[in-house]
């Protein structure tokens, strides 16, 4: 398969056109980066929204707003696709968003803070949060690509030129 990055372009177009999609685009990346820093502001005992805000670094602010953008873009081309298509089975269309979400968890391995809140409310222990500190720009980098993949592939739905999905 060969892969164009035209394709994310013009599907987003398609989409962010669209004067609904465009707002809740942008709602939704506010919403996502709030929820990237409130997550540890609630889950660690002790923190507050200004300390949160003071430990992270312009680093972690570029990267959230980063996944922020993704995961909305994917979001809103995920419903996008859903409503035109009139999908009613989800299963496709809720292994993308699902690959998202999972891209977005992994990609608060920024933050050490945000780890360790995200994964011990989710009872995984401490030496996975360990192993993720320790190699948190790899699983960042493959967060991001996980996510680039998921736009890809509903871009390639969106744009009609998915073999697999017209069957």
């Amino acid at each position: 398969m060969k892969i164009n990055p035209n394709q994310i372009i013009r599907a987003s177009k398609q989409v962010l056109n669209e004067r609904n999609y465009f707002i809740t685009f942008i709602v939704l990346i506010f919403v996502i980066f709030a929820v990237f820093i409130l997550i540890p502001v609630f889950l660690i005992p002790e923190n507050s929204l200004f300390f949160q805000l003071t430990i992270f670094t312009i680093k972690d602010y570029v990267l959230l707003t980063i996944l922020s953008i993704l995961t909305s873009l994917l979001i809103v081309m995920q419903v996008f696709f859903y409503k035109q298509a009139k999908l009613y089975s989800l299963g496709k269309t809720a292994v993308g968003g699902g690959s998202a979400i999972v891209a977005a968890l992994f990609g608060t391995a920024s933050c050490a803070s945000c780890l360790v809140a995200v994964f011990g409310f989710l009872g995984l222990g401490i030496g996975i949060v360990l192993f993720l500190v320790k190699y948190q720009w790899i699983i960042v980098s493959i967060a991001i690509i996980l996510m680039l993949t998921s736009i890809y592939l509903t871009s390639l739905k969106i744009n009609g030129v998915c073999d697999s999905c017209k069957k």
